[in-house]
């Protein structure tokens, strides 16, 4: 948390009043206009003339809640200048911290059921993005998307590691066995603080502004990982399972109050919340995992394959899914001695593959597979137009969402406005789907 001092320091820079300074305060806190009124017994309009005239010396364009976090973005960034000053210069007379409402945490560190990552391939311009993001431009919500296999466990613990030293505390959770939010946060509030006198508080709703009050007083990285195990299959991408309604509110309340701290989520799928609360400059963002390109071929290397005329296609195929290509890998060495070239002129694909596909596909709502079927059978792209031509008894609101719930399961591509299956994904479905409509 920012101290007083500083802000003073900072307020008598920008020549802020003392009623200016009041407000400014309260809002760095994460009080709301009508909290802040109440604590200074003056109207809401009276609140949003003194932010009004804090944005203008602070020269922030913009309108709403965004000029607030731009404001709150500067102040942090200067603070921890600041403070890295006082580091690198020890004799200097530091400012005076508020003492914290809570205790201070000693750089705990811990991983959960977080996999080894010593080997690890690849990511490192996905890597400076997510930094820049987190630690530069202090976003409070991110969510690593992608297909399963595409490698976002793996990568978030990677980050993890990369940029703990920039945080107090540091937790990696699983959310493979779905958790309700309730028990999330009753698991979370004593990992984050440890003290025999923490109280857990007795509502969801409590337990969130705990945890969003602990996040403005101390700086955590918090990573939840596989947020799709709590998200309806046979939906559309993004709906949350019945009962677990309330981690809606909880991923919003993450992204839209102000916090210094990082919650990173790992997902098949993009949350509604995200998608309504993310921008270039806000403080919410996601982040679409591709595949793995030429660093793949390590994968095939350490396997110890031959035939590396072939590894371009082979990983095309595939369209460098980690998972996928160890899968494929493994079944090339026992077969074929491990010669890609002599499996490519057999087939593309194996049993694995299709299982892992299949556990994919399973996710999938009705129309979502009646499309996927219809775009199987095309040996070329098609364009949106031919594809609701084809399914003239379904609104085009409703093929557009179909399309878009696969594009976010990185089930279809789209090229120059025509759409098309990846190879492995055709292929699968092919074999599993039901027969092509008449």
């Amino acid at each position: 948390m920012i101290s007083q001092d500083f802000l003073k320091t900072i307020a008598t820079e920008r020549n802020l009043s003392k009623s200016e300074l009041e407000v400014l305060s309260l809002a760095m806190e994460g009080h709301g206009t009508a909290a802040i009124a109440s604590h200074l017994q003056i109207s809401g309009d009276a609140v949003r003339k003194r932010l009004s005239e804090v944005y203008q010396k602070f020269k922030i364009p913009g309108r709403g809640p965004v000029k607030l976090t731009k404001l709150q973005q500067i102040l942090v960034n200067r603070y921890q200048e600041y403070l890295q000053q006082q580091k690198d210069t020890p004799n200097r007379p530091p400012v005076s911290e508020s003492p914290p409402t809570s205790p201070q945490p000693q750089n705990r560190r811990d991983w959960g059921e977080a996999p080894d990552v010593s080997v690890f391939y690849g990511r490192g311009d996905e890597l400076k993005t997510l930094e820049r993001w987190i630690i530069q431009e202090h976003c409070r919500l991110v969510a690593l998307l992608g297909m399963s296999g595409i490698g976002k466990t793996a990568l978030s613990v990677k980050l993890a590691k990369q940029l703990q030293d920039n945080f107090e505390v540091v937790l990696w959770r699983s959310l493979r066995q779905a958790p309700s939010v309730s028990d999330l946060l009753a698991a979370l509030i004593p990992d984050l603080s440890p003290q025999p006198e923490t109280v857990i508080p007795k509502t969801p709703d409590q337990r969130i502004s705990w945890l969003i009050d602990y996040f403005r007083q101390h700086r955590c990285l918090v990573i939840l990982d596989g947020v799709e195990s709590i998200l309806q299959s046979g939906k559309l991408a993004g709906i949350y399972r019945e009962g677990y309604e309330e981690y809606g509110d909880f991923f919003r309340r993450l992204g839209e109050e102000p916090h210094q701290s990082c919650v990173l989520i790992t997902s098949q799928e993009k949350l509604n919340e995200i998608s309504l609360l993310e921008g270039e400059t806000s403080p919410v963002r996601s982040f679409k995992l591709e595949g793995l390109g030429d660093a793949a071929r390590l994968i095939l290397k350490e396997k110890g394959l031959s035939g590396e005329k072939k590894w371009h296609p082979l990983i095309q195929g595939y369209r460098g899914n980690p998972f996928m290509l160890k899968l494929v890998a493994t079944t090339i060495k026992e077969v074929f001695d491990g010669d890609v070239t002599d499996f490519l002129s057999t087939t593309l694909f194996t049993h694995d593959i299709s299982d892992f596909i299949e556990e994919v596909l399973d996710r999938l709502s009705e129309l979502e597979e009646r499309v996927l079927v219809y775009l199987a059978h095309q040996k070329e792209a098609i364009s949106f137009k031919a594809l609701q031509q084809h399914f003239s008894d379904t609104s085009p609101q409703e093929v557009i969402r179909a399309l878009g719930s696969l594009s976010q399961r990185s089930l279809v591509e789209k090229s120059e406005g025509r759409f098309i299956l990846p190879p492995a994904v055709r292929e699968v479905t092919l074999q599993l789907m039901t027969p092509l409509e008449d």
